[in-house]
């Protein structure tokens, strides 16, 4: 008695909607196989998707599939007779699609399926093949549901029809929208740009989506803004890994180029990213406005991955900074592009296969190949933010020795003035004042040196701190995974008292983990922005951010907030760090041997009496090394190894706000206590 495995029909499910969990994925791997088919046009119809029953149709102007690209390709679940390095039979297309997996994500979404193609081969026939999803759940095996493939002649065209009906669940418009988002991106928005086509005979492939819901979105998309980029970045990679950086202007003209210092070990590619300065006043003269082009970088901005083509996701979508973009923007953000600031492409010729797919279709294998790759592209935007510092350090000497001679000409000019009209018994006079006013600006000219330097050292400090706890975050991403498997290679008998050393070290984890996060949080862009801010939950921010590192301390935080509603007109950023600063100082006041006290406790608290006050106290026994006058100056501390920046910054800060700030060196709570008043926001139009 001879035997055969089989298959349950629930592994369809898995190889299917498991291994590309996302539908707006699974009908993106349907449209690829329509641009492997050398198809010019591939159109996604929604209709009814937003209730269950809907019905989603792919139909493309393909080559269309002969019977037995369907017998032994299209029904064979994991088999794909394309090959991956072959191309084409008319256009001589690289092929994107080689799992033969991907379909049976978005062909599951309904209770049935029909298959209509018209091979290229055999004009005026069409081949129709269904599949009822039901029958095969009713199954016992795969193997038990037949299906049947009808020929019948047509009058249309070659391609191919795919009709997902009945379907099991609503479409929501946030998958719609990313759909769109994708198929508008699919087939290169950038090949205008990159028209240089090589001879190819291909005319190109569009994707488009029909559905009234989103025209919105395909009309955003669709605008091209590229001519009104502040400038462009571009890197090429030859076919030896031999690389070429250059700055382009606004109108595409080569500022600067320069070849690559190493080689590569990745495939050819050409990386281009257009930067936007997003200020009014660089808009003035441009065909678009501030709003449309936010609007357009933010659909569709970001550094995307197109494969001779065929954009690879999830490069450049919402949320995936893959070159770590923000990060260098840290470093030095008025010449560092940033991902709601640009639009980018990489175009990657893939012949060799040196970039593999992941299994379920979304970004590559982070093989050798793709870290150079990705090392190219960061090495370009390195090389460009060099150039523009450069550029922007010589415009600055220039622009010295101008005001310099400017001066030497204004003084000159004002000794003839004085010569001709100040009698020689006033010029002494005359003379005296005049050095006085100049004294006067030379010493604020020094003094706003001194706070420039020091303020350069600051932010110094800060983006080195948050570049290394970006840095620190990637080894301790590994540690649970190392964990893990050490635990599996430990005897049972013992297992239990490796879980208990094992969670020690997780907790430590854990805690860095929070610390090194405090940074990159206090730095990020949108805490900067001037505008409102509503002082009690900028206060219950920060004391959240912050609980990790005082319970470390074994510091008690008690808040009472009692401002309301009451906002002030200024920075998340700058009232974070006020209070991070005053509060560091009462941690360090604790750690102090003189101070000792059976329960660490620091109170925030706001109010609202015609001003926002803000009050931060502690028990730590007081200021006593200091008198109150100086310990807003530079350098003061009582910390051996300190800085003594921590209380300067608090009070520029304030000042900054609009406001001010008193001392009380010892309350009956046990210590200092710090009071900041600000104007409330309304006040500040009164």
């Amino acid at each position: 008695m001879s035997e055969r495995l089989r298959f349950s029909p629930s592994i369809l499910a898995r190889l299917g909607e498991e291994l590309v969990p996302q539908a707006d994925q699974g009908i993106m791997e349907l449209v690829k196989n329509a641009y492997d088919a050398d198809a010019l046009r591939c159109t996604v119809k929604l209709e009814r998707t937003s209730v269950e029953g809907g019905a989603i149709r792919v139909v493309d102007d393909g080559s269309g599939m002969t019977e037995a690209d369907l017998v032994e390709g299209f029904l064979v679940v994991g088999r794909s007779r394309k090959a991956a390095t072959a191309p084409t039979r008319r256009l001589g297309r690289i092929q994107v699609g080689d799992k033969g997996l991907g379909r049976l994500s978005a062909m599951r979404l309904g209770r049935k399926v029909v298959v209509l193609t018209r091979p290229f081969e055999e004009p005026g026939i069409e081949l129709r093949l269904e599949l009822n999803w039901d029958k095969f759940d009713e199954a016992i095996a795969v193997e038990e549901v037949e299906l049947s493939l009808v020929r019948s002649p047509t009058t249309k065209g070659h391609g191919t029809e795919i009709h997902i009906e009945n379907l099991r669940a609503p479409f929501p418009r946030g998958t719609a929208d990313k759909l769109a988002r994708n198929l508008l991106l699919l087939s290169d928005p950038f090949r205008e740009i990159h028209a240089d086509s090589g001879g190819s005979s291909d005319p190109g492939f569009t994707a488009e989506l029909e559905a009234n819901e989103f025209e919105d979105l395909q009309s955003k998309v669709e605008t091209s803004y590229f001519r009104d980029a502040d400038f462009r970045i571009r890197g090429t990679l030859n076919d030896h890994g031999e690389g070429q950086f250059s700055l382009l202007d606004w109108k595409g003209e080569v500022l600067y180029s320069s070849n690559a210092t190493r080689t590569y070990e990745a495939p050819k590619l050409e990386f281009d990213l257009w930067h936007f300065v997003l200020d009014a006043g660089r808009f003035s003269n441009k065909s678009s406005t501030l709003p449309e082009v936010r609007a357009w970088l933010k659909h569709i901005g970001g550094v995307h991955v197109y494969q001779d083509g065929i954009r690879v996701p999830a490069y450049g979508g919402p949320g995936n900074d893959w070159l770590d973009l923000n990060l260098l923007r840290v470093r030095s953000p008025e010449l560092r592009p940033g991902t709601n600031t640009s639009i980018g492409r990489v175009g990657v010729s893939n012949t060799a296969g040196a970039l593999v797919q992941k299994t379920d279709r979304v970004g590559y294998l982070e093989s050798e190949a793709f870290h150079e790759l990705r090392r190219f592209c960061i090495d370009t935007l390195d090389w460009a933010a060099k150039v523009r510092v450069s550029e922007r350090e010589s415009g600055r000497r220039a622009e010295r020795d101008d005001k310099s001679k400017r001066t030497a000409k204004a003084s000159a000019s004002l000794d003839k003035v004085l010569a001709k009209t100040v009698p020689d018994t006033q010029r002494k006079v005359v003379d005296n004042a005049i050095e006085r006013v100049l004294r006067a600006n030379e010493q604020e000219t020094k003094v706003l040196r001194e706070e420039l330097q020091l303020y350069r050292s600051l932010a110094t400090a800060g983006m080195t701190s948050a570049v290394f706890a970006h840095e620190i975050g990637r080894p301790l991403e590994l540690l649970d995974t190392n964990l893990g498997m050490i635990l599996k290679m430990i005897p049972e008998d013992r297992r239990k008292d490796a879980d208990r050393r094992v969670g020690r070290i997780t907790r430590q984890k854990e805690r860095l983990n929070s610390f090194i996060s405090i940074p990159l949080k206090l730095l990020a862009k949108s805490k900067r922005r001037r505008g409102r801010v509503d002082i009690d939950p900028c206060v219950r921010g920060l004391v959240d951010l912050i609980a990790p590192v005082l319970g470390h301390f074994n510091v008690e935080m008690e808040v009472s907030l009692n401002a309301s509603t009451s906002a002030v007109s200024g920075s998340e950023a700058l009232i974070e760090g006020v209070l991070l600063n005053l509060v560091t100082n009462s941690i360090n006041a604790f750690q102090r041997r003189s101070t000792d006290v059976e329960t660490r406790r620091i109170r925030i608290s706001t109010a609202y009496d015609g001003d926002v006050l803000i009050m931060v106290e502690d028990n730590a026994g007081g200021i006593k090394d200091f008198d109150v006058s100086e310990i807003f100056l530079p350098g003061v501390t009582s910390q051996p190894d300190g800085t003594g920046f921590g209380l300067t910054i608090v009070r520029d800060s304030v000042s900054d706000l609009s406001g001010k700030i008193d001392v009380d060196p010892l309350t009956e709570f046990g210590g200092a206590k710090f009071t900041i008043k600000l104007f409330p926001m309304r006040a500040l139009f009164e």
